[in-house]
């Protein structure tokens, strides 16, 4: 039997074929007639409850009190929960028995796949012949289509959000280009260290922006090798090359180039270093290590020249002293072995003394008359120059 507006009677064979989730609700708002595919899911409700009890009409948000406040939804497209059913129910309401009775038609809303497998629902819940649940599930498909749609577009914008910001919150320059070598990523430092905006630097060609041009050949050269042969000379290394800034000027810089798939397309992803300040420290530094050497030299070469006229003079008291001649030459002697310390650590300052050395130079003027009573040996070391000093002065009292 037919159901409609003017359907006098109501039989539930009728509506179990092609509305297996249908329900129809008497003018008391109790439940006629509840669909064999509702039934089997919501096993909670029978005929006899209460509509108002078992179902609430999610949307439009409106209270049902009377039979009256379901009639006036028609028209409307129903979203309804339904007492231990899994899954909303997507639906609308029709008058049958002249106004004493709604039918109501629905199928259940499910968004995911994930969702039909978690309530339950088979295809032999569904009636394919019946042009209204086709039209509900149609409108369903493009419901969830257009949510998917959307819930990837925000998952992508969210994933390049936070991945511009990982890139702008590094010290160094990154960029990023394609096979082509245009650029498709260039991070807040590279904008800073280079002068360019993030939007003119996008989709321009690498080279045009921070190499200089008698360089742009050998770059060229290296993406075409690449493109042949999957291999380039300069990838997974730190090398030092000159960049260009926008204004033309020029400075060093350390670079790393890593290649990377994504998806199906090929990338690079230089990191760049600008090296100015450090280039500036290590020539100061050079500078001041030239010129304490310098000035190392010069004092050598003045503490020198002094012990050798203090040798002079100890030479010329020896010759004119009597008494004290042998304490005159003693000293003359003390003098001469800081001399030879003194030469001996000048040519050695910065790796230090090696003491064997340092042994024989302090020991050397007492070693023809001290026969076999001295000897040394042992491993070799070196010996710091202050050390040194402190140490040539014990040997020179012992050996005295």
């Amino acid at each position: 039997m037919s159901v409609g507006p003017e359907s006098p009677h109501l039989n539930a064979a009728d509506l179990d074929g092609p509305l297996p989730w249908s329900m129809v609700v008497g003018r008391d708002l109790r439940l006629l007639h509840i669909g064999p595919s509702l039934d089997r899911h919501a096993e909670g409700i029978a005929c006899g409850d209460a509509f108002h009890d078992r179902v609430t009409i999610e949307r439009p948000d409106v209270p049902i009190a009377t039979i009256e406040d379901l009639l006036d939804l028609q028209g409307h497209l129903l979203v309804m929960r339904v007492d231990d059913l899994k899954s909303p129910l997507r639906g609308a309401v029709f008058p049958c028995c002249g106004g004493d009775a709604v039918l109501v038609a629905a199928m259940p809303l499910l968004k995911t796949q994930d969702e039909l497998a978690a309530s339950g629902i088979t295809l032999s819940d569904f009636a394919p012949q019946s042009s209204l649940p086709d039209l509900l599930f149609a409108v369903q498909a493009r419901d969830v289509s257009i949510r998917e749609a959307a819930d990837a577009c925000r998952s992508q914008a969210e994933s390049t959000s936070r991945l511009k910001s990982i890139l702008d919150s590094a010290l160094d320059a990154m960029i990023t280009i394609n096979l082509e070598g245009r650029v498709v990523e260039f991070n807040d430092a590279a904008c800073e260290m280079f002068g360019y905006s993030r939007d003119d630097a996008i989709g321009q060609m690498l080279p045009a922006l921070v190499i200089p041009p008698e360089l742009r050949g050998a770059h060229d050269a290296g993406m075409a090798h690449f493109r042949k042969t999957g291999e380039g000379p300069v990838l997974h290394q730190r090398i030092e090359v000159e960049a260009m800034r926008s204004n033309g000027s020029r400075f060093p810089a350390g670079l790393a180039i890593i290649p990377f798939m994504h998806g199906d397309a090929q990338y690079f992803t230089a990191t760049l270093r600008d090296l100015s300040e450090q280039k500036e420290r290590e020539a100061a530094l050079a500078v001041a290590a030239e010129q304490e050497r310098l000035l190392q030299r010069e004092l050598d070469h003045r503490v020198k020249n002094m012990l050798a006229q203090i040798m002079v003079l100890c030479r010329q008291a020896e010759d004119a002293a009597t008494a004290d001649r042998e304490v005159v030459k003693a000293l003359a002697s003390r003098i001469q072995s800081f001399s030879d310390a003194h030469e001996l650590l000048s040519q050695e300052r910065v790796l230090g003394v090696d003491m064997a050395d340092l042994v024989q130079v302090c020991l050397a003027p007492y070693m023809e008359c001290a026969g076999d009573r001295v000897a040394f040996g042992g491993p070799a070391c070196r010996v710091r120059p202050k050390a040194a000093m402190t140490r040539a002065m014990v040997l020179k009292e012992l050996a005295t």
